[in-house]
């Protein structure tokens, strides 16, 4: 009998904690989406192109998710940021997982391009100025803010809090990675409908991604791997955009 009750009070300080890791979240994109379309629409006609084409709202999004998250991560655990991912990982395993990270990233993005072939406003642009601030907000600036915030902050306050995982031997799925991979998927149906892409697509790899990278925090305990892993995702899709401006 106390066992249960233990059980059912540590299940309902996990639901809590998906209470707040839910508010905390939408907040910072809140926030940060907010500060965007107030500094764009400063800018007069400017504001327009920022608003129609993702990469250029993410000059301004993206570094305001990531202070956020890291203010968030600070307020919920200043004193054992190791165990939020902050923390190295043994270079074999770093070497293991950007290897099984690369692979998961060619097959996903090359399959979903096929399924439905990115918009023309997803690609980079062709001017070479642009294509490099495309390169760094969206293959790194972007990789980094979501994996603080999704895997970081969000899995982890999960998972800190009951870890209810299932083990598939080589690796161990846990309730945070799986509620953090859906929330991340949810959050690009409002790029997917804003830019023509196919919805479904689009969250079906933003859901692999997100629960791959979940994985590789579990595993490593570091946010490190989950970063490369979203890069590399990012990356081809950047690498496979470039060639289409060549054709």
């Amino acid at each position: 009998m106390h066992q249960q009750t233990n059980e059912e009070s540590a299940l309902i300080e996990w639901f809590i904690a998906l209470g707040i890791g839910l508010a905390v979240s939408m907040a910072i994109y809140f926030v940060a989406f907010s500060i965007m379309v107030m500094i764009t629409k400063r800018k007069g006609s400017e504001a327009n192109v920022a608003l129609v084409n993702p990469w250029m709202s993410s000059i301004i999004v993206s570094p305001i998710v990531l202070l956020l998250s890291l203010a968030a991560i600070f307020m919920f655990g200043s004193t054992q940021l190791d165990l939020w991912g902050f923390q190295l990982v043994p270079y074999e395993t770093l070497s293991l997982l950007s290897i099984v990270g690369l692979t998961i990233a060619a097959i996903t993005v090359g399959l979903s391009e096929r399924l439905s072939p990115t918009p023309q406003k997803m690609n980079p642009p062709s001017a070479t100025r642009e294509r490099i601030v495309f390169f760094f907000v969206i293959v790194i600036l972007a990789s980094v803010s979501e994996e603080v915030l999704f895997r970081g902050f969000f899995q982890s306050i999960l998972d800190r809090t009951l870890l209810l995982s299932i083990d598939f031997g080589l690796f161990s799925l846990t309730a945070g990675a799986l509620v953090s991979a859906l929330l991340f998927s949810l959050v690009h149906i409002a790029p997917a409908k804003q830019m023509g892409g196919s919805i479904f697509v689009l969250m079906g790899s933003a859901f692999i991604l997100g629960l791959v990278a979940g994985i590789f925090l579990t595993y490593s305990g570091s946010l490190l791997p989950s970063i490369i892993l979203h890069v590399e995702f990012n990356l081809i899709g950047f690498a496979l955009g470039i060639r289409k401006l060549k054709e």
